[in-house]
């Protein structure tokens, strides 16, 4: 997954995961080959100033270099814009919040990727987190995306920097339970905007919170098998020759069949620009 020459830009978003991940990989990899990158989502009464905070101590004292920004700085506007705008044109929310800074995130990641020539971008998605990922694709019918969530799966674009998932198999609580003894005072505050309208990803996690505790282990059962049945269909996609297009606006990897990526689809399509 890593190599002992490789740079890797680690997402650090202030959670319990993102600060178990960065401790673990400044442990077995070399602290000066870690770039951490902190990305604030500009939501109102969800700050993450004090934690950020910790953070850069935390990597400070870890040997890691670590980088502060936001999606309003980097891309014109935050999350609450984004919102707000949708508001104002529909009356109403078409495009959810998540949607939005999932697509948001991975772009300034790869950007920041490339800018300082990483390796790999780590992020710090846990077993419970994959496990729903893989759901609602499975549901949703998109087996190029359930692909491209594989992890031997390639990037098929010179643009994009591979992403891995260090601790895809560990379970929500475990991190939760090391965060807690290393004393990381993590943000448990909700985002305000699953909390007035839950995702599906969302109600997937409660319902398979209740399964697990009635059939214990049966997420990193579902993850294997999942990964066993995807794993023949990602090895023939990675011996083809594909180049992913690019999209017509912005010039970022998108889609095969796309003319514009989701990015740029969903700022013209709320944002008119």
């Amino acid at each position: 997954m890593i190599l002992p020459g490789d740079t890797v830009l680690v997402g650090v978003s202030g959670g319990k995961d993102s600060y178990v991940l960065l401790k673990i990989l400044a442990e077995v990899h070399n602290p000066s080959k870690i770039i951490g990158l902190m990305i604030d989502e500009n939501i109102h009464g969800y700050s993450r100033a004090d934690v950020f905070d910790f953070l850069k101590k935390t990597c400070h004292d870890l040997g890691v270099d670590c980088i502060n920004t936001s999606i309003k700085k980097e891309l014109g506007y935050g999350v609450d814009d984004f919102m707000l705008m949708q508001i104002k044109k529909y009356s109403s929310i078409k495009v959810s919040a998540c949607t939005f800074c999932g697509i948001a995130r991975r772009r300034i990641l790869n950007a920041y990727a490339r800018t300082f020539n990483v390796n790999k971008v780590a992020t710090g998605h846990n077993l419970d987190d994959e496990v729903q990922t893989y759901l609602i694709n499975i549901l949703r019918g998109d087996l190029m995306r359930l692909i491209q969530l594989h992890p031997l799966s390639m990037t098929h674009s010179k643009l994009l920097v591979k992403r891995i998932k260090p601790i895809r198999a560990i379970y929500e609580y475990e991190t939760s339970f090391m965060a807690y003894i290393e004393n990381f005072k993590f943000q448990e505050t909700e985002c305000p905007y699953i909390l007035q309208r839950p995702t599906l990803r969302a109600r997937i996690r409660e319902l398979i919170k209740d399964i697990e505790k009635f059939y214990p282990g049966i997420q990193i059962k579902l993850l294997k098998y999942v990964d066993e049945i995807l794993e023949p269909l990602v090895k023939s996609t990675n011996t083809k020759p594909i180049e992913l297009p690019l999209c017509s606006k912005c010039g970022e990897p998108t889609s095969p069949g796309r003319i514009i990526c989701k990015f740029c689809e969903l700022v013209n399509e709320v944002l008119n620009i």
